[in-house]
């Protein structure tokens, strides 16, 4: 019963975001930011799963990257030659996370893989109980991972030998993914399904504190749905997270207590700026609010339907994508559109193609067209930004006023 709840919740989720049946207009924008691609590599020719959270790591001279096949690819940062790829038999879906020597990813087939950063050897791998959809985390000599089943691992960053497993019931029917555990001080926070914020100790999983940021509403299932599906942000001793059909809401990290909340649907999370908090809604609005007291100093409501991303902030803009694989660059003083990357530009640079064939005989079906969707928010990394798309597509690019 839980597999065709998650199924049918996915299915809701992708049409509130990209309906290949309608045709989507890009924003209108103020005169342009002079954007330039850097470069773009298409590291995955049939596109990767669009639940799967594979963001690239960056390094100070290599950007990491996986994809859904089980492949993991080395690239020169300033070039993005590629440098080596080995694959794995299995279908990452999270990370991957760099601590020094270490890379750490997570599975669908419920695995963790802890590999030697310079060549990709296999340290350990440990089986757990469900898919992870999330970015495993590391503090000291333990690696944190959260299953799609609602339960929370503790293994040793040395052998992958389970420690300690915390477990939470999973509603009947919800989003399928979770969001990144974030790690504070000797405590890691963690968002569930149900709505709720578990603070456990890192060492042995014993729960510190819990809190609600999104109470069940509604008389069926869907409507129900109050997934912590966003990545979790810290900033100066408070959390930061948002709910699907829930709130977007400060926390006080310490003791769980909430501090401010706003009524406010996103699946994305926040991002958390030196003034403000940033959220992309579950309709594709863009909110800028006070980080202390939660109030309103804009929304943009020109990416409606679009917006795909949570922001991602590059000094006084901030990065969005959207659904077709757009890239918008906003004012971060009153969200204003300010320039646009095109995904036709990128798309032509790596050499990758918007069809996949279903079946080794193009005939029998006709051939699928992959989506060019911009996935997760955008990485900053100086004055470049590092964009990944559905359709495979890994680009440095950067915008100058």
């Amino acid at each position: 019963m839980f597999l065709r709840a998650v199924a049918v919740a996915s299915i809701l989720l992708v049409g509130c975001t990209a309906n290949p049946e309608k045709v989507y207009k890009p924003a209108p924008l103020t005169p342009d930011y002079a954007v330039s691609i850097n470069w773009a590599n298409n590291f995955a020719d049939i596109g990767v799963d669009k639940y799967a959270r594979l963001l690239p790591a960056v390094s100070e001279t290599v950007v990491i990257m996986a994809d859904s096949e089980g492949h993991l690819f080395h690239y020169e940062k300033k070039t993005g030659k590629l440098l080596w790829t080995k694959a794995f038999d299995t279908r990452f879906s999270g990370g991957p996370l760099v601590s020094g020597d270490v890379t750490i990813l997570g599975t669908q087939n419920a695995e963790v893989f802890a590999l030697a950063t310079k060549d990709g050897k296999q340290l350990w791998k440990q089986t757990l109980s469900s898919e992870i959809l999330s970015t495993p985390q590391i503090k000291d000599d333990v690696v944190i991972a959260q299953t799609n089943d609602g339960k929370v691992y503790g293994l040793s960053a040395k052998s992958g030998k389970v420690t300690w497993v915390y477990e939470r019931n999973v509603p009947v029917l919800s989003l399928r993914g979770n969001s990144t555990p974030v790690i504070v001080g000797e405590k890691v926070v963690v968002g569930f399904a149900s709505g709720r914020l578990v603070a456990l100790a890192v060492g042995d999983g014993k729960l510190l504190w819990e809190s609600s940021i999104a109470v069940p509403k509604g008389r069926t299932e869907l409507e129900r749905m109050t997934d912590i599906d966003g990545p979790i942000e810290y900033a100066d001793g408070v959390l930061y997270a948002s709910a699907y059909h829930g709130q977007v809401a400060a926390i006080d990290a310490e003791s769980g207590r909430i501090i401010w909340t706003r009524e406010m649907s996103s699946q994305l999370g926040v991002t958390v700026g030196e003034d403000l908090v940033y959220v992309t809604t579950a309709d594709g609005q863009i909110w800028a609010l006070n980080r202390e007291s939660g109030a309103t100093l804009w929304m943009q409501d020109n990416l409606v339907e679009l917006a795909s991303t949570r922001p991602a902030i590059m000094g006084d803009q901030l990065v969005i994508g959207d659904v077709t694989g757009e890239v918008y660059w906003l004012s971060t003083s009153d969200g204003r559109l300010l320039g646009r990357l095109p995904y036709n530009k990128v798309s032509e640079l790596s050499g990758a193609t918007d069809y996949v064939d279903q079946l080794d005989d193009e005939g029998y079906f006709p051939r699928k067209r992959i989506e060019s969707s911009v996935t997760f928010r955008p990485e900053v990394i100086g004055n470049h930004v590092m964009v990944t798309y559905q359709s495979g597509i890994l680009a440095s690019v950067s915008a100058v006023k």
